[in-house]
């Protein structure tokens, strides 16, 4: 008799879940493989028979973190819409992951690892590079279109997410909620100076 392969993904999924906030909540130093097996219910073994080892495990918890925020931007090109609505689409994205206080936190902790871990840095990095940006994807297609005029797409992205992190991100990670009366008019403000650069000058 064949004996069922079990289905390890949900216990996976939950450890990864229990280590999401146990590295949000205790930082990643105080938090230990006994304690995520304690909040994931879960054997210590078990822990390790899916990860190896904390960094690994913290690890996962960047990606699945990095894929939620990346799957929020995935905007597609309208021909029918305004380029200013659109954008503001991918700004809401990028704005939507940042002012969940959940989110916050655990990037406060990844942050302050990744300052005593570059190589983790590079490699989290590179790894969240290594699929096309949606918003270069969106580019293109409006380029395409007559309506962006671009001759480096991933420069003009790459710009864009610059100004919106430097904006938004950075002040909330150091300094906390932003004014709620500032933010439309920064989004305006970024989009219009994006636009100014890089919209057809037919483009109304």
């Amino acid at each position: 008799m064949v004996r069922a392969k079990r289905d390890t993904s949900k216990k996976r999924e939950s450890i990864v879940d229990a280590a999401t906030r146990a590295f949000r909540d205790e930082g990643y130093e105080a938090t230990s493989m006994d304690l995520i097996a304690e909040l994931a219910g879960a054997s210590k073994r078990t822990v390790y028979n899916h990860f190896p080892s904390k960094q690994a495990l913290f690890q996962a918890v960047i990606d699945k973190a990095m894929g939620q925020m990346l799957a929020l931007k995935k905007v597609k090109y309208d021909p029918e819409r305004t380029l200013e609505e659109q954008l503001e689409q991918f700004a809401n994205a990028k704005l939507q992951s940042v002012q969940d206080p959940s989110w916050l936190s655990l990037t406060k902790v990844v942050l302050s690892v990744f300052i005593r871990d570059p190589e983790l840095a590079r490699d989290t990095i590179s790894r969240a590079m290594a699929d096309e940006d949606a918003l270069v994807v969106w580019l293109k297609a409006a380029m395409a279109d007559g309506r962006i005029v671009a001759d480096d797409p991933e420069l003009a992205a790459s710009l864009f997410w610059a100004t919106m992190t430097g904006a938004f991100i950075w002040p909330m990670v150091f300094t906390g909620p932003l004014d709620e009366r500032a933010v439309p008019i920064l989004k305006k403000e970024i989009i219009g100076l994006f636009l100014s650069r890089y919209g057809a000058e037919d483009e109304p």
